[in-house]
């Protein structure tokens, strides 16, 4: 699924360095799963937790990988209109799951209903379309993971998880539900974490530190169909 700092371009580099840190009964938790682009590509012989904050898109990937719910596969801009609005307003007209799915689906970028209305024929390319096929092509590998909305602080996991934490990025564009992002209050409850015994790796432009890089490429970001920026995305662990 098109999502705003997925990992889905490095995540096969960053994720061997995940799994080469894992014992057999460990579980894998992400604590900001996002598009779920890393989760996927964790072997389903793993206990596999799913978190974010966000109650739309966690209602949408759980009742997409554990019912046979059939979701729109168009998105016009006039329903799509009506779900934002609805969403607006909280009028509780349409179910989570769903505005989760055209939030994420119907948006440019990804940016649930933060970057405007995509389109099925944008110079003759279906932005629409892609994304939900690329969610479809997921969801084979998702099933059986298990889901939880709230906070990193809150997911409940098993003792001596191996945890990867994506947060919004200091100092860039997040989400609605991300602002405000209290960085120092995270930092300590990473250091917390691994206090705990558990295994954390953490996705971001820079640390504290007391935190070490143990891998890292410059890529480039797109900002707009026409403007894009370079950044050295990094993984880093404590």
């Amino acid at each position: 699924m098109k999502y705003q700092g997925s990992k889905a371009r490095i995540v096969n580099e960053i994720l061997p360095i995940m799994l080469n840190a894992m014992r057999p009964d460990q579980a894998f938790v992400d604590g900001f799963c996002g598009g779920c682009s890393v989760i996927q590509n964790i072997p389903p012989d793993y206990k596999r937790i799913a978190n974010d904050n966000n109650r739309f898109l966690i209602a949408m990937w759980s009742k997409l990988t554990t019912t046979n719910w059939q979701p729109p596969t168009r998105i016009e801009k006039s329903f799509y209109d009506k779900v934002r609005d609805s969403w607006h307003k909280n009028d509780g007209k349409y179910e989570d799951a769903l505005i989760g799915f055209i939030g994420f689906h119907g948006s440019r970028n990804g940016r649930f209903f933060d970057g405007g209305y995509s389109s099925h024929n944008h110079k003759g390319r279906d932005y629409i379309n892609e994304n939900i096929r690329n969610t479809n092509k997921q969801l084979p590998f998702l099933m059986g993971v298990e889901w939880q909305c709230g906070s990193y602080e809150c997911i409940s996991m098993p003792k001596a998880s191996l945890v990867y934490y994506d947060p919004p990025y200091r100092g860039t564009s997040s989400y609605t539900t991300a602002k405000d992002f209290d960085y120092d209050r995270f930092y300590d409850w990473v250091r917390q974490m691994k206090r705990d015994g558990h295994t954390v790796y953490i996705s971001e432009y820079n640390m504290p530190g007391d935190f070490s890089a143990v891998w890292q490429k410059t890529i480039t970001n797109s900002v707009s169909l026409t403007k894009t920026y370079q950044a050295t995305e990094k993984l880093w662990t404590i």
